[in-house]
Formats: C-alpha cells, sequence, structure tokens
C-alpha cells in the first residue's frame, strides 16, 4: 500500500502489530515460534488467545490451547472478559466446545459480559443454543437483571429456540412478556412463511432444501409463534382493560406500522375489541391504508357490518378513511412499481377500492383544510400524473418506432424464387409475414392510441393500462413472427449449402439480437399485467380461520 509516495510494508509495522496481523490470518505455524504466547497484544489487554477466538481461527486457537493450562484462560481483559466471551461473538461453536473441554467453569464465570448474552447479541443461534446448554442450571442463579438482559437479546435477534427454554425453566416476569411483544410485531419476516396458502405451506415444509434454509426458517417461525403464543396465554387470564396493559395497544400498533399481518391476526383473535383501539385518533386500518398494506386492510373485509363502525373515525384533521387514501402513498412503496404511469394506477386503485367500503357521505365530506377526498386527490397526485404522462409518451414513442420498422419491413417484403420452389417453407413465410404484419399494425395504433389520449386521472386506471397491454404484447408476437419469416427466407435460399448446418447456427445467434428489445420489455408488461389485476378483496378468510 502507498500513501504519499511512501511503501508501508513489515518493516514499519511493530512487533505487537505483526503478531496481531498472524494471529488475524490464523498463521498456526507461527505458534511454534511464539516465545510468549501469553502475551497481551493490545492496549485492552487482550492476548493471543483472545484475539484468535474473536476472528475464529479455528485451528490457531487449539494449537494454542495445546500449550496453554486450564488457568491462563481464565485471563480476562480490561472489560473482564474471558476468551469465552471472544469465542461467543465470533459464533464458532467448535471454537467454544474446544475452550470448554480444557476450562469447563469458564461457561459459570461472569466478570464482565456473560458468553451467553455476547452469543445472543451477536445474533449467533447456534453459540446461544449450546452456551446456553451449558449454562442453564446457573443461569437460574443470576440476577433478574442479566437473565432479562439475555431473553431480550434473545429475541430482538430472532434466536427463539433459547428464550422458549428461559420460559419453560420459569425464567420471566411482566417485562420480559413487553419485550416480547413489542419485538414481535416489529418483525414481519419471523412470521412471514405462515401466511403462505394452506398448500403452499405444506409443500414448502416438506421440501428441504439445505442451501436455501427453509429448515431453519420454518423452525425460526414456528418457534416465533409459540414464543407469541406462550406470551398470549398469559394475558388472557389478566386482561380486562387494556388501559392496565398498554403494552398489547402498543404492539398492535407497532405491527401495523411494519406490516406485520400474521402477528395482527393472532392478536385480533386475543381480543376482538383490540380492533376499537386507537392511536393519535386512527384505527389500525386507517393506519393501513395511509401505509398501503393491502394484506392488514384485506382484514377489514372479513369483518362484516362491524366494519362501517370501525371506518366511521375521523382523525385530527378532519380526515376520513378515503382523504388518507387521496394522499401520496410513501415513497418505498411506489418505488417498488415499475413507472409513474403504473404507479399512478395503482393509487387510483386503492382509492376506488376504499372507496366501495365507506360511506357515500365520506365523498362529499371535507377536512380541517375544506377539501373533499377528490380534491385532496388530484392535489396530491398532480405531480404523478404528469410523470406518468411522460412516462406513457416516452414508452409507446420507442415501442412505436420498433412496430413501424417491422410494418415496413413486412409490407415490402416479397417471397423469393427459392422460397416458392418448397411450398412447406412459403406457407410458414406467408403465415409468419401476415402475422407480424397484422400485430405491428395493431400495436402502431395503440400507441397512437396513448400518444393522443387525454390522460386524465381515470385514463390510468383501466384504458392506459389496457392499451399499453395490448400494444406490447403484439409488438412482441410481431418481433417473433418476423423472425419466424426471415429464418424460413434464408433457409429457403441456402438449405442446399454444404455450410448449412453452420449457417443455422450463425442465424439462431443473430436473430436473438432483435429478441432482446423482447427481453428488454418483458419486465414491463409483466408489471402492468399485475398491476392491472392488482386487487385488495382476499382470496381467503384468514381472521376466523383456525
Amino acid at each position: 500500500m502507498a500513501t504519499n509516495g511512501v511503501n508501508y510494508s513489515e518493516d514499519v509495522i511493530t512487533d505487537r502489530g505483526r503478531l496481531y496481523l498472524a494471529v488475524l490470518k490464523g498463521d498456526s505455524t507461527s505458534v511454534e515460534t511464539m516465545p510468549d504466547i501469553r502475551r497481551e497484544i493490545s492496549d485492552q489487554r487482550e492476548t493471543i488467545l483472545h484475539i484468535a477466538a474473536a476472528a475464529g481461527q479455528e485451528d490457531f486457537v487449539k494449537k494454542l490451547l495445546n500449550r496453554l493450562n486450564s488457568e491462563d484462560l481464565t485471563v480476562v481483559n480490561n472489560a473482564q472478559n474471558t476468551v469465552l466471551v471472544y469465542a461467543a461473538a465470533s459464533g464458532n461453536v467448535k471454537i467454544a466446545q474446544a475452550i470448554l473441554q480444557r476450562n469447563q467453569g469458564l461457561a459459570n464465570l461472569v466478570s464482565g459480559i456473560s458468553p451467553l448474552y455476547m452469543a445472543a447479541l451477536s445474533g449467533h443461534s447456534q453459540m446461544a443454543t449450546f452456551l446456553y446448554s451449558e449454562t442453564a442450571h446457573v443461569v437460574r442463579d443470576w440476577v433478574e437483571n442479566e437473565q432479562e438482559k439475555i431473553f431480550i437479546a434473545c429475541v430482538k435477534n430472532d434466536i427463539y429456540g433459547v428464550a422458549l427454554s428461559m420460559l419453560a425453566d420459569n425464567l420471566d416476569n411482566a417485562r420480559w412478556r413487553q419485550e416480547v411483544l413489542h419485538a414481535l410485531a416489529l418483525k414481519p419476516y419471523a412470521f412471514y412463511r405462515a401466511s403462505r396458502s394452506g398448500m403452499l405451506r405444506r409443500l414448502m415444509s416438506f421440501i428441504s432444501i439445505s442451501w436455501l434454509n427453509l429448515g431453519q426458517e420454518n423452525s425460526t417461525q414456528s418457534q416465533a409463534n409459540e414464543l407469541l403464543k406462550r406470551c398470549l396465554q398469559y394475558y388472557k387470564d389478566v386482561v380486562t382493560n387494556f388501559n392496565d396493559f398498554p403494552e398489547i395497544p402498543a404492539a398492535l400498533f407497532a405491527a401495523t406500522e411494519v406490516g406485520n399481518v400474521e402477528f395482527l391476526i393472532k392478536l385480533i383473535r386475543f381480543d376482538f375489541s383490540l380492533l376499537w383501539e386507537e392511536k393519535n385518533d386512527k384505527r389500525i386500518f386507517h393506519i393501513a391504508i395511509e401505509k398501503r398494506y393491502e394484506n392488514i386492510f384485506n382484514l377489514f373485509y372479513e369483518l362484516g357490518p362491524i366494519k362501517d363502525l370501525i371506518a366511521d373515525k375521523k382523525d385530527g384533521g378532519g380526515n376520513n378513511m378515503l382523504h388518507l387514501v387521496a394522499r401520496m402513498a410513501p415513497q418505498e412503496k411506489l418505488n417498488a412499481i415499475s413507472g409513474a404511469a403504473l404507479q399512478m394506477q395503482r393509487e387510483l386503485l386503492w382509492f376506488k377500492e376504499v372507496e366501495k367500503v365507506v360511506s357515500p357521505t365520506f365523498k362529499e365530506m371535507k377536512n380541517n383544510e375544506e377539501e373533499t377526498p377528490y380534491v385532496l386527490f388530484e392535489k396530491s397526485h398532480e405531480t404523478l400524473r404528469k410523470e406518468g404522462e411522460e412516462w406513457m409518451r416516452n414508452t409507446a414513442n420507442s415501442s412505436m418506432v420498433v412496430a413501424t420498422l417491422i410494418g415496413s419491413i413486412m409490407f415490402s417484403g416479397q417471397p423469393t424464387d427459392e422460397l416458392k420452389l418448397n411450398p412447406n417453407l412459403l406457407l410458414v413465410y406467408s403465415i409468419s409475414s401476415a402475422i407480424a404484419l397484422f400485430c405491428s399494425s395493431t400495436s402502431l395504433i395503440m400507441f397512437l392510441s396513448i400518444l393522443t389520449s387525454r390522460y386524465s386521472y381515470d385514463d390510468f386506471l383501466v384504458s392506459l393500462p389496457i392499451k399499453l397491454i395490448i400494444g406490447v404484447t403484439s409488438l412482441f408476437i410481431s418481433i417473433a413472427a418476423m423472425m419466424v419469416a426471415f429464418c424460413a427466407s434464408f433457409s429457403s435460399k441456402y438449405h442446399n449449402h454444404h455450410g448449412f448446418p453452420l449457417i443455422v447456427v450463425l442465424l439462431v445467434v443473430f436473430t436473438f439480437v432483435p429478441v432482446l428489445f423482447v427481453l428488454l420489455k418483458y419486465r414491463l408488461l409483466v408489471d402492468i399485467v399485475q398491476s392491472t389485476g392488482f386487487r385488495l378483496q382476499p382470496h381467503q378468510r384468514v381472521l376466523f380461520e383456525e
């Protein structure tokens, strides 16, 4: 490495630094030549063994252990942490096992941070599970504050197995349960697989692909569900008023903010009166609308007539549900949708769906700013509408050039003399040419229609997307048909040539170039179809299923 003309090499590294580097690299051959393997090599009084364990250098550590006695392993750094704490931080279970084989007492020696807490804090599930199995008998005797730190760290870092074991050992209190509720509420992925459809869930459970860690994921999510169940089992016998247990409504709204629908379902089943809870004059479905969480809002359809009472709520600004959906969606939600036009379409779909489920009086109701939902929607989305118009025009213009080119080629093209002598290839050429010409013309008409559109808000809902779907699909077909016609014409001319096999290979390679346009636009077509088919109504009832 060179800095300001100075070359840095091992010549300007201190002996301690060179030793530190050897440890980090796992240079195990240097162990035999080390004069003092008990040496401290940092200002924090960390020994060679400390650093090697933290670096996860398994072979290096084992060679060091062969030259050390059990008392050497009890040496602590300035923070009073033993080598087992460093091993716990690395997550290498084999290193921890090797250390405990030499000194079993280290698992119970807590002068600084406990090894178990370090493993939980670092998110090393296997290490935490191993260390708890070694220390469970003494964890019961630790002060409650230390137990609580370990438990909370396990829950926050998805080490649910150890957390469940601690509960099974009757190590819990009210604060622990509060932390469980809050932590699990913020973890949608902890319940993700449970939200799949029944058949797919069984299929994914049956298939075990090691490199995808599906088994581990299923186990983690199952443990998260069990942990939540244990927590709610306690509350069900003591809750009579949520004012006495504010952590439950707090968890409800925390889960809503991050879209944790499976957690919400379990919490609502626990007590359906939670549907009436409010935060800043908003219920969970008001927040779901603001955040554009369709999976949460889908639960609204399952409530029957009671949903009208839940919807009949205005926030502090006088905004009803329709006002809330009239505002622009969070940017991260819009970014997940391709193109401003499709973003505009999704916003309109949301507005129309909410409009269906609220009282007709909501449509003309004004908020504190004297704005109706329609006025607020147009005010909030005018910039997006203009961007959508520009996006549509650019897409139509670029695609229309290709459609025009294909149409011109196919209209002016005539069968060659060689092609006329081969009836089969002539038939293929004629049909594919007709298809290419027809589809390119259709595509051209659709794109011209897009360019001459008024680009009103309602146009983005169905009219423009449908025209774009037809136009892009027709263009894809015309490109494919044109290439078939070209191949038929080319084959008729050279099919008797001695190098025909090589010609076929080159033909396949070069005809792939125009197909690149299809590949580039394919994702666009998929996004348009998915967005146009977007619906909020659920396909199955999940709130009341057992």
